[in-house]
């Protein structure tokens, strides 16, 4: 008697007999900087030393002791290729990267996983991680008020990749400022800052060097015999589309009034 054999008998067989593929490597990524995330992006300052820098790490789920993960870095504004910054041979124990890198204008970065470092295939790719970057200003110390109206000058002094000095010079700027009276002892600190407080004057700006701009911004309030606490701000509204500078969205820059708590505005 002949028996017969079922398609799904034979696959049943083929199942058995066919060896077990190997998973393919997977691999998490996450960025951090001494900044804290601003509506979950990671920035960081251009021209700022140590806040200049951040770190890509993660981890690899299934790779093997000598794959290599390579670090790729895609400037803005992303028209060419990744390139590769860094690498890390696996260790049997040790499955984890950390790479340190100091983006000048808004970075994409992912890992590529490769069998060996002569490898030109990736046998996994991370997801896209994005990293920003933020201006840096600087300004002079505020001078000692006179009485009954103080009158304050700072020079705010702007860092920027020299690629996109123009935009940022041609931006307009907005002032906040914020004040507190008290009786004798010096009051806390204002909760809000009002945009155009103080009656501000500012200057146009002024190209200092490739990659440095200045503007000067004059003003005054009246104190009177009290003890006082001020507080001013200055801002301009983020182009991260336009130069590569700053985060994306809006981030409060020209609204009416903020917290003087604020740390980033854009």
């Amino acid at each position: 008697m002949c028996a017969v054999v079922t398609g799904a008998a034979i696959a049943a067989q083929l199942a058995v007999m066919a060896p077990a593929q190997a998973a393919t490597p997977t691999i998490s990524i996450a960025a951090t900087s001494r900044l804290k995330p601003v509506t979950g992006d990671v920035l960081v300052v251009y021209h700022a030393g140590a806040y200049g820098n951040a770190t890509l790490h993660g981890t690899i789920s299934g790779g093997a002791a000598g794959e290599v993960a390579v670090l790729y870095a895609q400037q803005f504004p992303y028209k060419s290729p990744g390139v590769r910054v860094g690498s890390v041979t696996l260790k049997a124990a040790k499955k984890v990267f950390a790479f340190t890198v100091t983006p000048t204008l808004a970075t994409h970065y992912a890992v590529k996983l490769f069998a060996s470092g002569t490898a030109t295939a990736p046998i996994a790719t991370s997801a896209t991680r994005a990293l920003y970057v933020a201006d840096e200003q600087t300004s002079n110390p505020p001078q000692k008020c006179g009485r009954p109206v103080c009158h304050e000058t700072y020079h705010i002094d702007t860092f920027v990749p020299p690629s996109a000095l123009g935009t940022e010079m041609a931006k307009r700027g907005y002032f906040y400022f914020g004040l507190s009276l008290g009786a004798s002892r010096i009051p806390a600190p204002p909760k809000w800052l009002y945009l155009y407080g103080g009656h501000p004057h500012v200057t146009k700006s002024r190209r200092i060097s490739a990659g440095e701009f200045e503007n000067t911004i004059t003003f005054s309030f009246t104190i009177g015999n009290h003890s006082y606490y001020f507080l001013p701000n200055y801002c301009t509204k983020d182009a991260v589309t336009t130069d590569g500078i700053g985060l994306p969205g809006h981030h409060s820059c020209g609204v009416t009034k903020i917290p003087s708590t604020r740390v980033y505005l854009g």
